[in-house]
């Protein structure tokens, strides 16, 4: 048997990034056409596929259907589909319509649907032609009930990950000669010494592996490559995020052999010339400007934006106040950073917020402020005179888009200090807050308390804004015309 995987596409069809022109060796269509199928060749993804590119947001945007990327998917033969966590983002009808045009088996053994309208199943088992008998079991990190709105997976119950596999490892184990477990998550260790990087239970592969006795992990969700490595007698592997490359894997009664390739770059391509007109209309949407700054605003490295502030950010927080009607503001950037041309396009700003979050407006004081600027601050390792990322934000998962920027605070972060005694200076409108209550616009994503925030999930919500914040900053531009200037946040940083 042959198993085909892919995982965290985020709807990259096409050889684009599209946040900036210029083809790339990627797309869902060149890994369609980079292998070809026969009786037992089995296609399987690992999830995160409706969200997050360009395209996904303009299909979206225009009620596109049937949509592409599920076309393709179809296409490619593909037989089993692990829901990831941001495919329930656009809610129950978007998940069961695009997963019901792919044609593939819905594999979940932790999620159930609460109204029976989609046939979701804890497992398969399938039988070669030479008779190998091979038991396939999926299931999705349980932290999308952390981090989705509620509207959207109201119709969904959600459980444990590790205790669904657990129960299909129990189920599975007498009934096939190998068993697999397609997991969208990643790992909480390190892979090659074992140290632990992370103990929230978002990423439990390791444990998975120590304490289950699957042959063959397929996991996800951390946008890195893992080249195959044997844990605890257990084969494991992920491929990176937006369809860069994908897993070639060949099963048999002597054992497993797997590889991460590149898609054909040299191939005919025939699926994206079929698609042209789509890619077109997409490009000529992402180039239209929306309005003109005084001057170009040219993309920093992290470390420097971290540190010194960022005009993006600024401009983000800006538009969220102006839309809130919240006493401050913070918001976060992509893993890569990019700038402001004077004439901003759409392209520049879907490149610069990268998620389709929406709004919400929190009270906080003092204390919960401070913990959450603490937090921040941890982004920051300072040695020896020297100050880089915390590898605590870069490892399991690069994590950049963890760090916060505000706008309506004056604050001062004393890197000299060791983390959680960093925030020196605390101000709004020039005074201590003491026991002053504000209102803090940030989005749904940090809300739940995602990436250290916990603090802010115990706030008490005053209002949600059901807008993503990539629609209002456009409009936002929009609406003002001609040029445009913004406030800069009062930050510094002491090192």
């Amino acid at each position: 048997m042959r198993i085909i995987y892919t995982s965290d596409t985020h709807s990259y069809l096409f050889p684009t990034l599209y946040f900036e022109r210029g083809e790339r060796n990627m797309g869902l269509m060149r890994i369609c056409e980079s292998f070809e199928s026969d009786e037992d060749t089995v296609v399987i993804d690992g999830g995160d596929t409706i969200q997050g590119s360009a395209l996904s947001k303009y299909v979206f945007d225009r009620k596109k259907c049937p949509f592409p990327q599920a076309e393709i998917f179809r296409r490619m033969g593909l037989s089993l589909a692990v829901p990831g966590n941001h495919d329930f983002n656009y809610g129950y009808d978007v998940f069961k319509t695009f997963f019901s045009q792919t044609g593939a088996t819905v594999l979940a053994a932790n999620v159930r649907d609460l109204t029976g309208g989609i046939n979701i199943v804890p497992h398969v088992i399938m039988t070669d032609s030479d008779g190998l008998r091979v038991a396939f079991a999926g299931v999705v990190t349980s932290f999308v009930n952390v981090w989705e709105k509620s509207e959207n997976i109201r119709n969904f119950e959600i459980t444990s990950a590790f205790e669904a596999a657990k129960r299909e490892y129990e189920i599975l184990k007498g009934q096939a000669d190998i068993l697999v477990l397609i997991y969208h998550g990643g790992f909480e260790n390190d892979i090659a010494t074992g140290r632990v990087l992370s103990e929230t239970g978002e990423n439990e592969g390791y444990r998975m592996c120590l304490e289950l006795g699957y042959d063959l992990l397929l996991s996800a969700h951390q946008h890195m490559v893992i080249q195959p490595t044997l844990v605890s007698g257990t084969l494991i592997l992920q491929v990176g995020a937006n369809a860069m490359n994908y897993a070639d894997i060949r099963l048999s009664s002597s054992g497993i052999n797997a590889a991460i390739r590149e898609p054909d770059e040299y191939g005919a391509h025939n699926l994206e010339k079929e698609y042209s007109a789509l890619n077109d209309d997409i490009n000529r949407w992402l180039d239209r400007s929306v309005a003109t700054i005084p001057e170009e605003i040219k993309a920093p490295g992290l470390l420097e934006s971290a540190l010194n502030g960022s005009r993006i950010a600024d401009f983000f927080n800006y538009v969220q106040l102006s839309v809130s009607g919240a006493d401050i503001s913070c918001t976060s950037l992509a893993n890569k950073l990019y700038g402001f041309s004077r004439d901003i396009t759409i392209r520049e700003v879907i490149a610069s917020y990268q998620y389709p979050n929406t709004l919400e407006v929190i009270e906080v004081g003092e204390a919960e402020l401070r913990f959450a600027l603490e937090r921040a601050a941890e982004y920051f390792d300072y040695s020896d005179g020297r100050i880089s990322i915390s590898k605590s934000f870069l490892e399991p998962k690069i994590e950049n888009y963890n760090y916060d920027y505000y706008l309506g605070l004056s604050y001062t972060f004393d890197l000299r200090k060791p983390a959680g005694h960093r925030v020196t200076r605390l101000l709004y409108r020039g005074e201590e807050l003491g026991g002053k209550r504000l209102r803090l616009c940030l989005n749904n994503y940090r809300a739940s308390g995602t990436g250290g925030y916990d603090v802010f999930r115990q706030c008490r919500k005053i209002s949600s804004l059901n807008l993503d914040v990539q629609d209002l900053a456009v409009s936002f531009l929009l609406s003002h015309g001609g040029d445009i200037t913004w406030p800069k946040a009062d930050f510094t940083c002491i090192c």
